[in-house]
């Protein structure tokens, strides 16, 4: 009687789950790792955690960008220069308040990328005056897919800490008062004070003319 040599299951490892994954979803995990600063196991678990599974999160990412791409196109046609942010708000544009304390008020406006679903913020005072940031007011982004909470930098800031003020110089600082912060519409920012409770901030979605934006305590 003869035998055939029949491999040992050691001698065909089963294929692990990113050995079959296509190479777009590879790329995905790569370049969110890249990104985001992210581990290849703290991208994908942030993935699955959000939808289930690492595709169907770079589907919905994609998604996300192509409608992006199209809303760049529909606001600039031309050129993306065209769009500048950091600007204050222009004589006539729709401007909310919220007061967090006595002299101290939050503006928020659409700006140039209002289409693009972003809004522009500052702190200014009774006067409407605008004015940095107090030094014990924090806000803070909700957690997203791949990052947690974190402090809300302005744009000047941010455009400072990353060295790249040669590309973005509508974004330096025109005074040693001017500061102005970017973010989604739809946001819930947390707003934190010394001596004062923590507040969300619900950054509208479409602004009304002279409305006032609601505080809600934490």
């Amino acid at each position: 009687m003869s035998y055939c040599n029949i491999p040992s299951p050691a001698t065909h490892p089963a294929k692990s789950v990113t050995s079959q994954e296509s190479a777009r979803v590879k790329a995905f995990v790569r370049a969110a790792m890249k990104r985001n600063g992210l581990t290849e196991e703290e991208v994908r678990k942030c993935a699955i955690k959000a939808y289930g599974s690492v595709e169907r999160t770079m589907e919905v990412a994609e998604i996300d960008e192509a409608e992006i791409a199209t809303a760049m196109k529909t606001v600039c046609p031309n050129s993306y220069l065209a769009v500048q942010v950091g600007h204050k708000p222009k004589p006539g544009e729709g401007v909310t308040y919220s007061q967090l304390r006595d002299g101290l008020i939050i503006r928020v406006w659409g700006g140039d990328l209002e289409k693009l679903e972003h809004y522009c913020l500052d702190f200014v005072n009774h006067e409407h005056r605008y004015i940095l940031a107090p030094d014990d007011v924090k806000i803070y982004t909700p957690e997203t897919l791949f990052c947690p909470s974190t402090c809300l930098l302005s744009m000047e800031d941010a455009v400072e800490k990353a060295n790249a003020k040669s590309l973005y110089l509508h974004a330096m600082r025109q005074d040693p008062n001017w500061e102005t912060y970017l973010v989604c519409e739809g946001t819930v920012l947390c707003i934190t004070q010394q001596n004062y409770p923590d507040c969300f901030l619900h950054i509208p979605v479409c602004a009304v003319h002279d409305s006032t934006l609601v505080l809600q305590p934490w």
